[in-house]
């Protein structure tokens, strides 16, 4: 479940959510929007060492669903790689 983390400053008359964060087994996902990027959303996750991940959308519940879905290949990526160093270590 996404939470809104974004940091607002007292004059901001519109409180739109720009930082979502989501954790999935003690895993932090960050879906968020960035000054360089205009209106299009991004994935971070540090614990997988990903950065600004374009999600390729400027709709808010749109970037929500693609996160999980980058998020499920990266999950996936990792296990194929540590897989392979316990595989190349038992031989």
């Amino acid at each position: 479940m996404y939470k809104d983390i974004t940091s607002h400053s007292q004059g901001d008359s519109e409180r739109k959510p720009r930082v979502l964060a989501n954790v999935s087994n003690g895993v932090e996902f960050i879906v968020h929007k960035h000054i360089y990027y205009c209106e299009e959303w991004l994935l971070t996750c540090r614990e997988l060492g990903v950065k600004e991940m374009a999600l390729h959308t400027e709709d808010m519940e749109d970037a929500k669903e693609k996160a999980i879905v980058e998020m499920i290949k990266l999950f996936g990526n990792a296990i194929c790689k540590y897989q392979k160093a316990i595989t190349e270590l038992e031989n």
